[in-house]
């Protein structure tokens, strides 16, 4: 337990000391739970503003006023369990595929699924600490009633801000991903990679972009789903 809080704290200010300690002992139960509890506390933080959202959504749609409003009450639920599923069930399949592909290729044979799966929740507690920090500037910046789109609800200063003539909201929500935190995740996504499949830094942080990419775009079209 000890470690698995120190794995924690090391994924912030030391992470290659986390994933070495992981690629021995790949635990993952406590920072599951963590993941777990941030996103359900997240969810309820910003239910006012996608509460608004969906109002906005629904208005455009919905037969009756009373429709609407039953939706309203209802939308944290709606959004905060599909969201949770989705994390949970994209760490489980982003592991998958990483472990299979690390077995198609004869990447370091010793690191198997449950290595590569504490890997991507470790990471994944990065995206999240990155959410939260867009959660705390929304109040700032954004008043509930001015939320009508998704992108509405990304505040931390991204590429969509130098590309306001662009009208498609789903390509306006990839690009507020590109933002000075995605270094961070990226680059701890490469530390990790680098110490599990031992590989050179190169081939490291072309993988890390790719699984970045992969799971933003993953997320993209989970939003464009949910909310149409």
């Amino acid at each position: 337990m000890r470690e698995s809080w120190q794995n924690l704290f090391d994924l912030i200010v030391n992470p290659s000391a986390t994933f070495t300690r992981l690629k021995s002992k790949p635990r993952w139960i406590v920072v599951f739970i963590v993941f777990c509890f941030l996103s359900v506390g997240l969810a309820w933080t910003t239910a006012p503003f996608t509460e608004q959202l969906l109002y906005q959504k629904l208005a455009k749609s919905a037969t009756s006023v009373e429709t609407i409003g039953f939706t309203k009450k209802t939308s944290f639920v709606s959004i905060m369990v599909p969201a949770l599923v989705v994390a949970i069930l994209w760490c489980v399949v982003l592991s998958t595929v990483l472990a299979v592909a690390s077995r198609i290729f004869k990447i370091n044979k010793a690191v198997k699924f449950k290595h590569i799966f504490a890997g991507i929740v470790h990471t994944s507690l990065i995206r999240t600490l990155i959410f939260l920090v867009n959660v705390g500037m929304l109040p700032v910046f954004r008043r509930i009633e001015d939320v009508e789109e998704t992108i509405d609800m990304q505040v931390i200063p991204g590429l969509h801000m130098l590309m306001s003539s662009i009208e498609n909201v789903n390509l306006l929500m990839f690009l507020s991903h590109l933002h000075i935190l995605s270094i961070w995740h990226i680059f701890v996504l490469t530390i990790a990679v680098t110490i599990f499949a031992e590989v050179n830094k190169t081939k490291a942080c072309v993988t890390a972009v790719s699984i970045w990419l992969l799971r933003v775009s993953a997320e993209v079209m989970f939003i464009a789903v949910l909310l149409p």
